[in-house]
């Protein structure tokens, strides 16, 4: 899990069993020497007793091998070297050895310590490039400023078990905590101070020592300090790091979301740019013809053949009808613009809504020529659909209306329904000169001039795509096996009497 890792409990070693090791071995060696002494000789013994120098430099501080050294000189000398069990030296051959074991102890004493530093080093580096790592992967899952800053604090805390917390100086000069616990000795003065000159202070820093915490400011234009508790402020030089790191990610996300931002407000502008220039064109149009035609017939000096005044009120019929339907696409346009949020959701039955939407235009004047093809009623597999039924119903008007434009005359158009696979289709089928190869539905765009001879925007299919998108649904365009042109919505589904039994 990003955020994870293994490590290791830097603690120090018990100094009692440290030194109880080293004092067992040299009587150990000094044991080994007396009994074996013949064996063995001065020579070997001497190496002997530098393993438990090198042993000392290794485990201990240099000042412990150095001690070690000369207590092994001392042993060597009083217990091996003749005149043996005195401190006495009887030959130069002695001094000579004596003197090349403490050098060698010394020099190898220091290697050891060298070697011992660097191995160190290369533990603590590696340590925090796993920290920093796992906490570039933790802050790059966050998606807001407050969560990002409480989950760097708690992922030290995880680790090291240090108390950070991040405090935020307002222009008021108020402290903000935005992420960690509060601090209760935290002075406005010793934040602003650290804001206003960019430097580290506190505790394990050169200027205001005797603080309490360390404070260590994220850097301009921002201002917000990471605050760390005096036990943990050692190293400095890691805690820059990680309040490097805090202020990066923050900037960026913040960076990221001023962004998105700036992308809402530009398709919120674009949107309202849109919806202005679809009631100027589809509204100004039909409500003209209309007025044209109603003036006309109250004209009571014009005389109308009982024809022209037929198809006067038919123009006034059919421009009502688009009107209708224009306005109901810019209204449906404004609820998709508000998202999911706007959705209402219930289990709705697809034939109802098919049957409720062909009621409507079977009762204009004249009648659409319609078709309606439904599976035959079987409760037992009678199928529901999660949907917000007028946006459904109105997406099914679309695609009629759609039809109707491109029929040929007077040919009928089908709405049909049926299961396939594991998808409900509704499907709308008419005769006509269907989809141009390549054909996508794409987004409403206010700059695409409407086709020569037809009116709108072509709203109607972008409506459509989007109420399927928010049903987890889809659009297929293509052509049926008799050669006529298909569009078919395909809606997740249950059967009514599995969502019964689930019920109970």
């Amino acid at each position: 899990m990003p955020g994870n890792f293994d490590h290791p409990v830097l603690s120090k070693p018990s100094h009692w069993q440290s030194y109880a090791a080293l004092i067992a071995g040299l009587a150990l060696v000094s044991g080994i020497g007396l009994y074996y002494f013949s064996a063995l000789g001065v020579a070997v013994i001497t190496l002997l007793y530098l393993l438990c120098v090198l042993w000392a430099a290794y485990f201990l501080h240099f000042f412990h091998a150095l001690l070690t050294a000369v207590i092994a000189v001392l042993l060597i000398n009083y217990l091996f070297i003749e005149p043996r069990y005195t401190f006495g030296i009887a030959s130069l051959q002695s001094w000579l050895m004596l003197s090349v074991f403490a050098a060698l102890a010394l020099m190898v004493s220091r290697a050891m310590q060298q070697l011992k530093q660097q191995r160190q080093q290369a533990q603590q580096a590696a340590l925090q490039s796993r920290f920093f790592q796992s906490l570039a992967e933790l802050l790059a899952m966050q998606s807001s400023v407050e969560g990002l800053l409480q989950a760097a604090c708690q992922h030290v805390q995880d680790v090291f078990a240090w108390q950070v917390s991040v405090v935020q100086l307002s222009d008021a000069n108020a402290l903000t905590y935005l992420a960690g616990a509060p601090v209760a000795t935290l002075e406005v003065s010793s934040v602003q101070w650290a804001l206003d000159y960019q430097r580290a202070i506190g505790a394990g820093t050169a200027d205001w020592p005797e603080l309490g915490d360390c404070l260590l400011p994220f850097g301009i234009p921002q201002r917000e300090v990471l605050v760390v508790a005096s036990h943990a402020a050692s190293d400095l030089h890691f805690l820059r790091l990680l309040t490097h790191q805090c202020a990066q990610a923050t900037m960026k996300l913040r960076q990221q979301m001023a962004l998105a931002q700036a992308a809402r407000d530009a398709s919120e502008a674009n949107f309202k740019k849109t919806l202005l220039t679809a009631l100027s064109h589809d509204m100004r149009t039909p409500l003209t013809a209309i007025l044209g035609a109603v003036n006309v017939l109250a004209d009571r000096q014009i005389v109308l053949a009982p024809a022209q005044s037929a198809q006067l009120l038919h123009s006034i019929q059919a421009e009502a009808s688009y009107l209708t339907q224009a306005t109901e696409n810019i209204l449906t346009l404004v609820k998709l613009d508000a998202g999911s949020s706007s959705l209402h959701l219930d289990w709705a039955s697809p034939q109802e809504i098919i049957q409720h939407v062909v009621q409507r235009y079977l009762q204009r004047t004249p009648a659409v020529l319609l078709q309606v093809t439904l599976p035959e009623a079987d409760s037992q597999q009678e199928v529901l659909f999660k949907a917000d039924a007028v946006l459904v119903a109105h997406a099914l008007a679309n695609l009629i209306d759609n039809a109707l434009q491109w029929r040929e005359a007077d040919s009928a158009i089908e709405v049909a329904m049926h299961i396939e696979s594991s998808s409900l289709v509704l499907s709308v089928l008419n005769q006509g000169p269907g989809f141009s190869p390549g054909f996508v539905i794409s987004a409403f765009d206010a700059h695409t001039p409407a086709m020569a001879g037809v009116r709108g925007f072509g709203l109607g299919l972008s409506i459509v795509d989007t109420v399927m998108q928010l049903h987890g649904g889809q659009v297929q365009l293509g052509t049926s096996a008799d050669h006529r042109t298909a569009v078919r919505l395909l809606f997740p589904f249950v059967y009514a009497a599995d969502l019964i039994k689930a019920d109970t």
